[in-house]
């Protein structure tokens, strides 16, 4: 392939990452490799590894937009009345799921190499995401302390994963022929004491 020079790196980068976003979206992680992104866009796999680090940096970026993503339709959820937004944050929680499957797979099936750690701006994008919906679910919690209302906010999310988790890669009918949602509900309502 003959070396292009069409883009700035900033363009390049985006470029780069929606190709690997699509093609983890169709594929999941097993399918995204430098190479295919590469033939994607165009560009020599060399050129890529001038923007990222490696296949590794590529995969965090990916789910960084990935958690940015929902981090925007939660916010959209959270101005619901405060009695509704339970409801609200669940419905937008297993519909973004639902809709990106694969992308939320390899948010959790990913691991870097022993010894790497996550990026320093990637630890706060989920401590947001948190913060989010414990002010979204605040006003339900005033009689909890500090901690108490984190620690349930951590539940609930770790259970809505684990149940989300289950539903889109077709386990949790092993478990029971529910409906996930109904279940992230009942999850959600007995953490704030419903």
């Amino acid at each position: 392939m003959a070396r292009r020079s069409d883009h700035a790196p900033d363009e390049l980068k985006r470029l780069a990452s929606d190709a690997g976003r699509a093609i983890a979206s169709e594929e999941g992680l097993r399918g995204l490799t430098v190479r295919r992104v590469a033939e994607r866009i165009g560009y020599a796999p060399g050129t890529l590894y001038n923007l990222f680090a490696n296949l590794d940096d590529l995969i965090v970026q990916i789910n960084g937009s990935t958690l940015d993503a929902l981090g925007v339709v939660l916010a959209e959820a959270a101005k619901a009345d405060p009695e509704d937004r339970p409801r609200k944050l669940v419905e937008a929680y297993f519909d973004f799921v639902e809709s990106r499957p694969r992308l939320w797979s390899m948010l959790f099936e990913h691991r870097l190499p022993e010894g790497e750690d996550l990026p320093d701006w990637y630890r706060p994008k989920l401590a947001a995401l948190l913060a989010l919906v414990a002010e979204a679910l605040g006003p339900l919690m005033q009689d909890q302390t500090f901690e108490a209302r984190q620690a349930i906010i951590v539940t609930m999310w770790a259970g809505l994963h684990g149940i989300s988790t289950l539903a889109v890669s077709s386990k949790l009918t092993l478990v029971a022929e529910t409906d996930p949602r109904q279940l992230g509900h009942l999850l959600v309502q007995r953490m704030l004491g419903r």
